[in-house]
């Protein structure tokens, strides 16, 4: 049989197994095998006002062409022989009433997957290789043509076989807690999952000892759920941040924040962050004082500036002029250094030609000073933030994740491979930038004041140190001392000027924590730790003393945390109502604000001039 298929496909058809004739009295067994086209007759017509797949396809055109195998047991051989055909007495069947093979790479009978290249496609797909890339590399190495849709569907059923029958929600936390991730979730009544949070162990570690800066944003298109994954970073001191966590959380709202904050709370333990960072996102701009009461909240500066170029161009005003103002006189105001310099800043844009445009500047007091002090330069000085004044670095975590997923349309279990895939190439690199600090030395950080500390500081804190050491004593304004913990100017030249070296205590601890395994603090947590273990022991004693009844409560609340996947997890529901991925635009980004404000602008262009004949006074 195998070789009457083989014979089949190298004239260009093939042959599938029909039935077998052996015990109905006949002296020779018999195989029928009839064409892959065959069986079906072409009279059904769909009928129009019936909803369903108008796009379907099928092989099956009632092709009549079979052959039979008859067994010769006395010769122990096989003969191959028609099949007469009963429509057409005198007649066998053996003719095609469509035509043979042209092209092979249209017929997944040829191009079936041998083991071989199975073996390699799940290793690829484990290292998150792009199925365009995958399909490249299998085709040129065994010289085949293997189509696209092809590689589509084994990925998806090598993912259903690495599910072993298990939902994604419960195979993502089942083996989150193998590798051991910090692990928070929320379900609904019908145990869907609402809310998840993970973060990876090294993740955890660096949090410990990197916690003074977070810096907190939301992005769309990550998954199937068109529900809004929210990224938490954090900031090494070799200039490199670090992913702490994702959650995926049901909606941008107040509650959903407050819980992925009480969640980073307890990963934080008693640790303070001294800044967190987010753009002006309203529920998490509303939960951040109420878990973090004493942690400075600061707002991208970024998309104020984006934001305020927007809000010209809807009022009518060009987008070079927009941005001209945003960088020009706006920019001074941003940038005051104190107060009282930045309310006379201010009152000048007030009494400049802008103060005619009553809009601009009531949106101006109203969405941008209302806030002052979590973005102006007069405020933010005063906050050790280490020069993180926008949430750039969680947009640039946005597009490396997005770069792993290789989808917008992936499960919770596709969304935490590629997760811990790309923290495991970030955890490498920010190693090898600690031990470079360990053993390369800054050019310019050679003899007094930087002999004691070269070696034990980051690189990136050493070249601070040597630009702010270039400034004269009159442009010294000692702000770097109170954003980033280093010594400012006039301290850089009076220790030149004596001779005297500076220690690692005159720096932020931040600086010097090259092994954040053991952090300069850690004992201060360690007590705290213990602390924290002690009262958990005093709560077990309670609730054995209490009886069984209460025995029994809290050993399913731990088993429940412990082991969620024993609950039954259900996949998250697809949002309805969500600012995520338009049905014609699956991989599309969706615009900004002032993306919107600058098509609009151009379409308005191409029907009148606007005049500019006072661009040149306006900022």
């Amino acid at each position: 049989m195998e070789a009457a298929k083989v014979i089949a496909k190298d004239l260009g058809f093939f042959l599938t197994h029909s039935s077998t004739k052996s015990n109905d009295g006949e002296k020779y067994p018999r195989i029928y095998l009839h064409c892959h086209r065959g069986y079906k007759n072409n009279t059904y017509v769909p009928d129009p006002d019936k909803k369903g797949r108008s796009n379907t396809k099928s092989l099956k055109d009632g092709c009549r062409f079979r052959v039979r195998l008859v067994g010769l047991p006395e010769d122990k051989t096989w003969m191959i022989d028609g099949v007469k055909d009963n429509h057409n007495p005198g007649q066998f069947c053996g003719f095609h009433n469509h035509a043979l093979e042209l092209y092979p790479e249209g017929h997944t009978q040829r191009n079936d997957f041998t083991n071989e290249e199975l073996k390699d496609m799940k290793e690829m797909e484990w290292a998150r290789v792009p199925p365009r890339k995958m399909m490249q590399t299998i085709n040129q190495k065994y010289g085949t043509h293997h189509n696209k849709r092809q590689f589509y569907n084994m990925i998806a059923n090598i993912r259903i076989e690495r599910l072993s029958g298990m939902t994604p929600s419960d195979w993502t936390l089942h083996h989150a807690r193998e590798m051991g991730y910090y692990i928070g979730y929320k379900r609904d009544d019908d145990h869907h999952l609402t809310h998840l949070f993970l973060a990876h162990p090294e993740s955890v570690r660096m949090l410990s000892a990197w916690y003074h800066v977070i810096l907190i944003d939301s992005t769309y298109k990550t998954k199937k759920y068109k529900r809004p994954l929210v990224k938490v970073i954090g900031v090494t001191p070799v200039k490199r941040n670090f992913n702490i966590g994702f959650a995926m959380i049901e909606g941008e709202t107040t509650d959903s924040y407050v819980w992925l904050l009480r969640e980073l709370q307890n990963m934080l333990g008693d640790r303070i962050p001294n800044a967190i960072l987010t753009d002006k996102e309203g529920g998490l701009v509303a939960a951040i004082p109420q878990v973090f009461t004493k942690s400075a909240h600061l707002l991208c500066i970024w998309h104020i500036k984006r934001n305020i170029e927007a809000k010209m161009m809807d009022l009518g005003i060009p987008q070079e002029v927009a941005r001209g103002v945003v960088h020009g006189s706006w920019k001074k105001v941003m940038e005051a250094t104190t107060p009282h310099a930045m309310i006379e800043e201010w009152e000048y844009f007030k009494n400049g030609f802008w103060g005619r445009n009553s809009k601009l500047i009531e949106y101006l007091d109203r969405e941008c000073l209302e806030h002052k002090e979590k973005w102006a330069c007069a405020y933010t000085n005063n906050i050790f933030h280490i020069g993180n004044t926008s949430t750039n670095r969680v947009e640039s975590a946005h597009s490396t994740l997005k770069a792993w997923l290789n989808t917008s349309t992936g499960g919770v279990d596709t969304l935490f491979l590629s997760w811990h895939d790309s923290i495991g190439g970030q955890v490498i690199e920010i190693r090898k930038e600690l031990e470079t600090c360990r053993t390369k030395t800054f050019k310019g950080a050679y003899g007094p004041p930087y002999d004691v500390i070269r070696g034990s500081v980051s690189l990136y804190a050493l070249e601070l140190m040597f630009v702010e050491g270039k400034k004269t004593p009159s442009e010294c304004d000692c702000v770097i001392g109170r954003t980033h913990g280093l010594p400012c100017s006039c301290r850089i030249n009076s220790f030149k000027g004596a001779g005297d070296h500076f220690q690692i205590t005159h720096l932020a601890p931040f600086w010097s924590t090259l092994d954040y395994a053991n952090p300069h603090d850690a004992r201060r947590f360690e007590d705290n730790d213990a602390n924290d273990l002690q009262i958990y022991h005093e709560l077990v004693a309670e609730v054995c003393r209490r009886g069984p009844s209460a025995v029994r409560a809290a050993k399913v609340a731990l088993m429940s945390k412990l082991y969620p996947e024993e609950e039954g997890l259900r996949e998250p529901r697809v949002s309805t109502k969500a600012k995520g991925r338009p049905p014609k635009r699956e991989n599309a980004r969706d615009p900004s604000w002032h993306e919107h404000a600058a098509a609009r602008q151009g379409r308005r262009s191409t029907r009148r001039k606007t005049s500019t004949s006072d661009d040149t006074v306006l900022y």
